[in-house]
Formats: structure tokens, sequence, C-alpha cells
């Protein structure tokens, strides 16, 4: 008579653990992490910005082989959750103040050479 409740119990337990398993959402786990990945930083704070997250920015185009870009920042600086400060002289920005980038459309459009603030990169501001 044993032998039956540990047979029983042993097949309630593995509908248990099947009808737990069916519950459970692999799926959504699994694209919810790499959703969360990390795509790059903001160069203005340092934010680590995930899909959807986008950087303010105005470009320029200077001939065909320049592409100026003005770097204003992410939502979390422009919020004010984080301190604006220039990646190459370290000052202290403000709401309004910008960053000047260059790149190559013809190399990589996406990498970004910073070259400083208003302070520090005064002639990429004329």
């Amino acid at each position: 008579m044993s032998d039956t409740y540990f047979i029983l119990i042993g097949l309630i337990l593995g509908l248990l653990t099947f009808l737990l398993y069916l519950l459970v959402p692999i799926r959504q786990r699994r694209k919810k992490a790499q959703e969360d990945r990390i795509r790059g930083y903001c160069p203005v704070c340092g934010h680590a910005l995930r899909s959807g997250e986008r950087i303010r920015s105005n470009q320029l185009e200077l001939g065909k082989s320049n592409l100026r870009t003005y770097i204003k920042g992410c939502p979390f600086c422009l919020g004010g959750k984080t301190p604006r400060k220039c990646p190459v002289c370290k000052e202290k920005l403000g709401k309004e103040d910008m960053v000047v980038a260059f790149s190559n459309p013809e190399e990589d459009k996406k990498k970004l050479k910073v070259m400083g603030c208003k302070k520090c990169f005064s002639q990429g501001f004329d």
C-alpha cells in the first residue's frame, strides 16, 4: 500500500511540475534580456544607453568627406538626472551647451571623433 502512495505522489508532483513549466513564459525572459543589452554610452554624461534610448544631435555635412555632429545629450542628462560635462576638457556644461564631433561617412558614419565643447574647441562652432 505504501508503494501505491509513493507512485501517486510522484505522478502528482510530475503533473504539477509540468503545469508550472507551461505557465512560465521562457521566451519573454530571453527577449527581455536582449532588450536590456547596452548599445552604447552618452558622450556628455556617460550614461549607458539601451534599446530605444537615443542621443539628441544635429548633423551638418561638410563636403563629401566630413560630417559635423553637434551632440546635445541623452534623455538622462537633458532631463537633469545626471551631470553634463565635456568629454575632452571635463568642464561642466549648461543645459543648452553642445559638444562637437566629426565623422567620415565614407568610412563609418557611426564612429564619431569627439573634439570638445565651445570652450575647448571653439573653431567647431563657427
